[in-house]
């Protein structure tokens, strides 16, 4: 059977077009290197090299890293690794599994050691939430199920220089803080005496990549929101994905709180938006200013969903859509390290600010950037109420121009 079908130069060219149908169609995407060997591409945009392979005539699927932090050389490499323990009469993926097994016979595990954190981690619901998802997608499938004591320096180092492969630099640094803070909280639990101080060097931090500043990729150049606004008002296919790209536009709040919003919190009579606190990520309850525009979306998103539960039904029933989808879709909008779903917030804070010269105090309010004074927070939930409700007016009018005019 033929293999190496594919270049460096034809794989990102594939790749790209793979990355819009897997978004378009919601469906993995191939693509062939021959023997066996392919890169999925999930609709979230992430791929994995697979290698497919037959044992006894049954046909098994064995995944061998995420791109692009395995290269097409390195995925090579392995596939032909594992072509060589098949003809050996070695079956790769029970030989995984067995190791596997092996390692969840610890009393003890990561992931026990992580639930335990978690519980006495006194932060706010979103805040754990953000750090359940970055575990489960990078160190949980690693050394989750091994005892805390055996994670290796170089082990947490893959972890990294994965999440570094990414270009996910400002995760790459949270995660570290988060790995470090679960170990400081196992050294002191009694019930792990085999945990001592500084168990996991997880190298200097120095020797990764510094993310540039703004953190998250953002349209801010006001000659570019004619043709985003455009695009997102003609985005196909789901009207969903569609209202909370242009609500994300319209009011500029973080992506969780959009996404995990639910109808109870709106008062479109009066054009208010109260986030409680428990899904604030400074614990503070927060109120937003609908413009007219807002309203109208949203009355005809009722009309879609209903008035009951979330805005944003995902595929799975009572889960919101992903921030992943949101991606996915600005992406193939052609925005790819372009704009982002928290993207919208940096926007709204610069050209209000360069462009329609509003007072600082007025977005940084509506930004929920709070101060830690908590009885100062409890007692400003409508700080500039009237200043912002017309502020996000003027923002939703400046939005709509660009679209016209575009």
């Amino acid at each position: 059977m033929a293999r190496d079908l594919l270049s460096a130069l034809t794989l990102k060219s594939k790749l790209f077009d793979a990355v819009a149908k897997a978004a378009e169609t919601n469906a993995v995407v191939r693509i062939g290197d021959g023997d066996g060997l392919m890169l999925v591409v999930r609709p979230n945009g992430e791929s994995s090299w697979v290698l497919r392979y037959s044992k006894g005539g049954t046909r098994t699927d064995l995944t061998l890293g995420r791109w692009p932090v395995v290269t097409l050389k390195m995925a090579r490499e392995q596939s032909v690794e594992v072509r060589r323990k098949v003809v050996s009469g070695t079956d790769p993926l029970a030989e995984r599994k067995a190791a596997r097994e092996k390692a969840t016979k610890s009393p003890d595990t990561v992931r026990k050691l992580f639930d335990d954190w978690q519980t006495k981690h006194a932060t706010s619901a979103v805040y754990q939430h953000n750090i359940l998802v970055a575990f489960t997608k990078d160190v949980l499938p690693v050394i989750g199920s091994m005892a805390p004591q055996d994670v290796t320096r170089l082990q947490v180092l893959e972890i990294l220089r994965t999440i570094e492969g990414r270009g996910a630099l400002v995760k790459l640094r949270r995660v570290r803080m988060w790995l470090s803070q679960m170990y400081q909280f196992a050294v002191d639990d009694e019930k792990r005496p085999d945990v001592t101080a500084d168990p996991v060097p997880s190298g200097v931090l120095k020797s990764f990549g510094r993310g540039r500043s703004g953190n998250f990729p953002a349209v801010t150049d006001a000659d570019d929101v004619a043709e985003l606004m455009e695009k997102l008002r003609n985005v196909d296919g789901n009207f969903i994905i569609r209202s909370a790209l242009l609500l994300s536009a319209y009011v500029w709040q973080r992506p969780t709180e959009i996404r995990e919003a639910v109808w109870s919190e709106f008062n479109l009579d009066k054009g208010v938006w109260v986030i409680p606190a428990a899904r604030m990520k400074m614990q503070t309850e927060h109120w937003v200013p609908l413009a007219t525009q807002v309203v109208a979306l949203l009355r005809i998103l009722q009309g879609v969903v209903g008035d009951e539960g979330l805005l944003f039904p995902g595929r799975r029933y009572g889960k919101p859509i992903s921030d992943g989808t949101l991606t996915a879709r600005l992406n193939t909008l052609g925005y790819l390290h372009r704009h982002s779903p928290h993207g919208f917030r940096a926007m709204a804070r610069t050209i209000l600010d360069e462009k329609l010269k509003v007072d600082p105090r007025f977005m940084e309010k509506n930004l929920s950037h709070e101060t830690k004074d908590k009885l100062k927070g409890a007692y400003n939930r409508a700080e500039f109420w009237d200043d912002r409700v017309i502020m996000m007016q003027t923002w939703a009018d400046w939005l709509d121009v660009q679209t016209s005019a575009s």
